[in-house]
């Protein structure tokens, strides 16, 4: 997608209407911005009624084809490695960037509109993701936050355009309204969890039309605070959570808001009180996953450390498949390691720690380096 390409602009005008009104308008740098993002939503206007008129009946009857299994991780841990290994067993359906980008018509441009958005997507040499370069498509899975973004006010992915509200979108939205005692925490009225998850089921539902009724594998970074939520919705359903050694995520996560912050924002932030936030927003989301997994049920959940998927890819997947008892593994392997072998020519980022992010780290995460056992550059793990 081309950097100036804002990946909201096809939430209804609705959507952005209540969104600006959240955040006291945009100031006056961001008009050219905003209006660009307005009129491609005001375009789409006639797709999304076609699609209410036409399919809405069709998705609310859309039975889920059982529980998904949920790929859980925090941000730059390698949540999307993982989900494009996985989704490449075709026992699973997947959540995909089309349906994210425009979730409120994906079945009426299922097929040409896809085509035609892949075609503008190569014409412009835009096929990677900005902050990492990894190889992106209308096809390739997606997290379904970026859908409810899309169709929804009730998403944090709206963040990234209003900075400011990180917070409030985070303690609402990310941890559901929930937190530690004696932490103060945006409350998520009973109503506006109601119509969160009705919200969240819309996007499930279509999304297992789109897959055809096979069973569903969503990767999706806010779940990872909302773990005791989705056990609510989806009874049975079984999880893969990869952690990552935290002295990397940190200066991935920086590098990652560097990037997208400056490409989508519609308002001024400070960028020292945005990193000391994000080192928050990864403690109390950690803080409550910690919590949380005690009640997944035994067999529903296996966890992975990026290192060791990195180190053996196919060693690893096979001990989660027999962890949660996951169908079929002898027919998934040969597409999996495929897939691999298409990766040779990919360098991931690297970033090398220094003295603020090893202290920082070591202070204020060292809950999470406990939990999992990771120690300080240089030292083994």
């Amino acid at each position: 997608m081309r950097n100036d390409f804002h990946p909201c602009s096809f939430a209804p005008l609705a959507v952005w209407a209540r969104l600006l009104i959240a955040n006291g308008g945009v100031p006056r740098p961001y008009w050219g911005k905003l209006a660009k993002i307005l009129a491609m939503s005001a375009l789409a206007a006639p797709l999304r009624l076609a699609e209410t008129l036409l399919y809405s009946a069709k998705t609310a009857g859309t039975a889920i084809a059982g529980p998904p299994l949920f790929i859980l991780g925090f941000a730059r841990s390698g949540t999307t490695h993982l989900q494009n290994l996985m989704t490449r067993d075709p026992h699973y359906g997947y959540f995909t960037t089309f349906q994210g980008l425009v979730p409120t018509f994906s079945l009426m441009g299922k097929g040409w509109l896809q085509r035609l958005v892949e075609k503008g997507m190569a014409d412009m040499g835009e096929q990677t993701r900005p902050m990492d370069n990894v190889k992106i498509a209308m096809s390739t899975p997606q997290e379904e936050d970026m859908g409810l973004a899309n169709a929804a006010c009730m998403s944090f992915v709206h963040q990234l355009s209003f900075p400011g509200r990180t917070r409030d979108l985070f303690e609402k939205y990310v941890i559901m309204g929930e937190s530690a005692a004696g932490e103060p925490c945006a409350r998520l009225t009973p109503e506006e969890l109601r119509r969160w998850e009705r919200a969240y089921l819309r996007i499930v539902r279509k999304a297992s039309l789109h897959a055809e009724g096979k069973p569903l594998l969503l990767r999706n970074t806010p779940n990872l605070g909302r773990v005791d939520n989705l056990l609510r919705l989806f009874p049975g359903a079984k999880f893969v959570h990869i952690v990552r050694n935290p002295y990397d995520v940190y200066p991935s996560l920086l590098h990652l808001y560097r990037t997208l912050l400056p490409l989508y924002c519609l308002d001024d932030y400070d960028w020292t009180e945005m990193e000391a936030l994000l080192v928050e927003i990864y403690r109390r989301t950690m803080t409550k996953y910690l919590r949380d997994r005690e009640a997944i049920p035994d067999g529903h959940l296996a966890e992975v450390r990026y290192e060791d998927l990195e180190r053996d890819p196919l060693g690893e997947l096979e001990r989660i498949y027999a962890a949660l008892d996951l169908p079929d593994w002898e027919t998934a392997k040969p597409h999996i390691d495929a897939y691999l072998q298409t990766l040779s020519g990919y360098r991931k980022n690297k970033f090398q720690p220094d003295r603020t992010v090893l202290e920082r780290v070591s202070g204020e995460w060292a809950f999470a380096l406990d939990a999992w056992g990771y120690e300080p550059p240089g030292r083994p793990s």
